[in-house]
C-alpha cells in the first residue's frame, strides 16, 4: 500500500512538472501584421529592438510597434479582428494565448497615440485592450477608437457597445459616444453624446469596409481562420485543377511565376526564421496548406494543415530546377531580417482589379510574364488626381485600358469568389499523386458589383497626402536587415480602397 501511495503520489508530481510546459506551447499564437503606410517600426522581442516593419510580419508574444509621424499600421487577429494604429501611436502585444479550451486570449497594451478597434466576437475568444492602468474587455461586436494622451483615455463608440470601467464599476459607452477617462482619478470620468471627428477615421472606416466587403464569402466550415481570407477573395480565385483538386491561384501571373522570387526571412524567438511574402495577400498562404506546382500551369496553393502554421511554407511537386529560398543559418540570439529578391514590402499603388489568368491581359499590371516589374517605387495616390498604372505593358501584351472610374477614387470592380467545394486537407501536407500532366483548369470572371461604403456618419473628409511605404533593397536598406538573391520580376498588384 505504501508502494501504490509513493507510485501515485510521484505519478501526480509528474504531471504537474509537465503542465507548465503544456501551457507554454498554448501560447504559439501568430497574428499578422495586414496592413503598413510610411514609418512603421516592430520590435520582435528579440532584443534588438526595433527595425522598419514588412507587410505580412508575424505578430507574436510580446512584439512591439510603433509608428511615426506619417506612419500607420494594422494587425488582424484569427477571427478577422483588427486593431489599427494612426500615426505616432505604439502598442505591445503582451500576451497571445491559447487556453486549454481552446480559446484565443489576446492582451495588448495601447501605451501612446490612437488605435482603432473592429472587434468581432467569437465563441469564448477575448481580446483585452489595455489603456494605462485600464482594461476595456468588448464582450460584442464592436467598432470604436481609443486615443490616449497625458493620462487621459478618450473612447468613441462608432458601432455596437463597451463597458468601460469606473469607480462605480462599469459604464455602458454605446454607438456614437464619447467616453472619456481620466486615469488618474477615474471620478472625474465623462460620458458625452457624438463622436469629434479625427483624420484618421476615413482611413478606419475604408480598411473596414475593404475587410467586410471580401470576408463576405468566407466558410467557416472550409477556413477556420479568417485574417487573410479578405484579400485571397479579392486578388485570386479558387478553382479546380483535374488531379488536384481545389486550389487557390492569384490573378494575373503567368506560369513562369514563382511565389517565392520576393520576400524576406525574418527571426522569431523559440520559431527561428520564419518567410514573410511582399504580396498583399501573402499571408494565408504561406502560413497554412500547401503551395503544389501544376504542370502547363504553374504554382497554386491548397489549402490546409490548420493544426499548425508553417514558418517555411510547404512545397510540394516543384519543377526539378526549381530552387526555392533557404532560411539563413540561425545565430544565437537570432538574427538580422534577410531580404531576398527585389520585393516591393510596403503596399503599392491601388489600380482596378485585374482579370483572371488566361482572360487576356486587359490588366492595368500586364506584362509579358504576367508581373509587376519591380524596381520602382510608387506611393498611395492623392484624392483628386485620376490614377496611372503601375506598370506599361510590354510589347506583345494588351495596353493597360484607361480609368473610367470616380477620378477622385482608383476604380475598382468587385468579384465574388468561389467557395471551394472540396474540404481541404488537415494535418501534414503529402506529397500529391497526381498525374505528370493534367489538363489546364480554366477560371471565368464572376459579374461585378458596387459596395456601399460603411464610414462613421461623423468621419470628416481629408485630403490624403502620398506616403512612401516601400523598403529600400540593395542600397540604403535599413539596419539590421541584408539583402540576399538577385532580384526577380514578382511585385504584386495593389489593393483598392473602397469608395465612399
Amino acid at each position: 500500500m505504501a508502494i501504490r501511495r509513493l507510485l501515485v503520489g510521484l505519478a501526480a508530481s509528474l504531471l504537474l512538472a509537465l503542465a507548465p510546459a503544456s501551457f507554454a506551447d498554448s501560447h504559439a499564437r501568430i497574428v499578422r501584421l495586414s496592413d503598413i503606410e510610411g514609418d512603421v517600426q516592430i520590435d520582435r522581442n528579440t532584443g534588438h529592438g526595433f527595425e522598419k516593419a514588412i507587410m505580412n510580419m508575424p505578430i507574436t508574444h510580446g512584439v512591439r510597434l510603433e509608428t511615426g509621424s506619417n506612419g500607420r499600421a494594422e494587425v488582424e487577429f484569427e477571427n478577422g479582428s483588427a486593431i489599427r494604429l494612426s500615426p505616432n501611436s505604439s502598442v505591445e502585444f503582451a500576451d497571445l494565448s491559447l487556453r486549454d479550451d481552446g480559446q484565443r486570449f489576446s492582451d495588448v497594451r495601447v501605451n501612446d497615440g490612437t488605435v482603432y478597434v473592429n472587434y468581432k466576437h467569437k465563441g469564448g475568444d477575448e481580446l483585452r485592450l489595455n489603456a494605462g492602468n485600464q482594461a476595456v474587455t468588448p464582450s460584442k461586436d464592436s467598432h470604436f477608437r481609443l486615443k490616449m494622451a497625458d493620462g487621459q483615455a478618450e473612447i468613441a463608440v462608432f458601432k455596437g457597445e463597451l463597458e468601460v470601467p469606473t469607480n462605480g464599476g462599469l459604464a455602458k459607452v454605446k454607438k456614437n459616444e464619447t467616453f472619456n477617462l481620466d486615469l488618474n482619478n477615474l471620478d472625474h470620468s465623462m460620458l458625452a453624446k457624438g463622436i469629434t471627428g479625427f483624420g484618421d477615421d476615413e482611413w478606419d472606416a475604408e480598411r473596414s469596409e475593404y475587410n467586410n466587403q471580401y470576408a463576405s464569402s468566407f466558410n467557416r466550415s472550409h477556413y477556420p481562420y479568417q485574417y487573410g481570407y479578405s484579400d485571397l477573395a479579392y486578388y485570386g480565385s479558387f478553382f479546380d485543377a483535374p488531379g488536384y483538386g481545389t486550389l487557390w491561384r492569384p490573378f494575373g501571373m503567368s506560369a513562369m511565376w514563382d511565389p517565392f522570387g520576393a520576400g524576406a526571412w525574418a527571426y522569431y524567438p523559440s520559431y527561428g526564421y520564419t518567410w514573410v511574402s511582399s504580396y498583399p495577400w501573402g499571408w494565408m498562404p504561406y502560413r497554412y496548406g500547401r503551395w503544389v506546382y501544376v504542370p502547363t500551369y504553374g504554382w497554386a496553393w491548397q489549402a490546409g494543415g490548420w493544426n499548425m502554421w508553417n514558418a517555411n511554407p510547404v512545397v510540394v511537386n516543384a519543377p526539378p530546377t526549381w530552387n526555392r529560398p533557404l532560411p539563413p543559418t540561425v545565430t544565437t540570439g537570432g538574427g538580422s531580417t534577410v531580404i531576398v529578391g527585389n520585393p516591393v514590402m510596403g503596399r503599392p499603388p491601388r489600380p482596378g482589379r485585374p482579370a483572371a489568368p488566361g482572360m487576356g491581359a486587359g490588366n492595368s499590371y500586364a506584362t509579358s510574364g504576367g508581373a509587376v516589374p519591380t524596381g520602382s517605387t510608387v506611393a498611395r495616390p492623392t484624392r483628386g488626381a485620376v490614377p496611372t498604372a503601375p506598370a506599361t505593358a510590354t510589347s506583345g501584351s494588351t495596353p493597360a485600358p484607361a480609368a473610367t472610374a470616380n477620378p477622385s477614387r482608383p476604380s475598382r470592380a468587385i468579384t465574388p469568389t468561389q467557395t471551394p467545394n472540396a474540404q481541404p486537407q488537415t494535418g501534414k501536407a503529402q506529397p500529391s499523386t497526381a498525374p505528370s500532366a493534367p489538363a489546364r483548369p480554366s477560371m471565368q470572371p464572376a459579374p461585378s458589383s458596387t459596395p456601399k461604403s460603411s464610414a462613421p456618419s461623423t468621419a470628416p473628409s481629408r485630403p490624403v497626402t502620398p506616403h512612401s511605404s516601400s523598403m529600400p533593397h540593395s542600397s540604403g536598406m535599413p539596419s539590421g536587415m541584408h539583402s540576399m538573391g538577385a532580384p526577380h520580376p514578382s511585385a504584386a498588384p495593389s489593393r483598392p480602397s473602397p469608395k465612399h
